[in-house]
């Protein structure tokens, strides 16, 4: 009897992975690819404000699509909105504060932001440029440069790198060359 219970399993699954339409899907499915997706994300730590012009705000929403669920808007019609970036995934930025620049709290807990409506300014200090990295780490090649005081679109992040676009420049920039708001050149 035993044997017979374990060929008709046997065959049900090898039937089951020949022909997906009799295959039924475990409740363990969504929560191992919300591990996958979340897998995707690379944390980071970097700062950034709105350059987003829509005057009905910058979507915050709570996944990382056009499709999530949106938790609340950001500001576009102020001096400057400033955000604290903790984590990149594909085109999209997760953040989990966000200030006006007088220091009023605009968003708290974390949402996600379209990348590139979100920017940051090059520092420089003495220098007249800065350098662009292929990957984020200062051994690697460095592939542009980008003029000092600077606005650059962001397009996502790892650790405290970030990575932007300029003019047609895409690499990585450096914690110490960013300067995450638009009202000072963080000397």
């Amino acid at each position: 009897m035993k044997l017979a219970l374990l060929a008709n399993v046997l065959l049900g699954v090898v039937v089951g992975w020949q022909n997906p339409n009799l295959f039924l899907v475990s409740q363990s499915v969504p929560t191992d690819l919300q591990k996958q997706v979340a897998s995707n994300q690379k944390a980071c730590q970097i700062y950034a404000y709105v350059i987003d012009k829509d005057p009905q705000g910058l979507n915050v929403r709570a996944n990382p699509n056009i499709n999530g669920q949106i938790l609340g808007k950001l500001p576009t019609n102020t001096d400057g909105v400033l955000v604290d970036v903790i984590a990149s995934q594909g085109n999209w930025l997760a953040i989990n504060k966000a200030e006006d620049a007088s220091g009023k709290t605009v968003f708290t807990g974390k949402g996600w932001v379209y990348a590139s409506k979100l920017g940051t300014t090059t520092r420089g200090y003495d220098k007249k440029k800065v350098s662009v990295y292929s990957r984020p780490d200062r051994g690697r090649k460095e592939i542009g440069t980008i003029p000092s005081n600077t606005g650059v679109k962001l397009l996502g992040c790892q650790g405290k790198w970030a990575f932007v676009g300029y003019q047609r420049l895409q690499g990585w920039l450096a914690v110490d060359d960013q300067c995450g708001n638009p009202l000072t050149t963080c000397s």
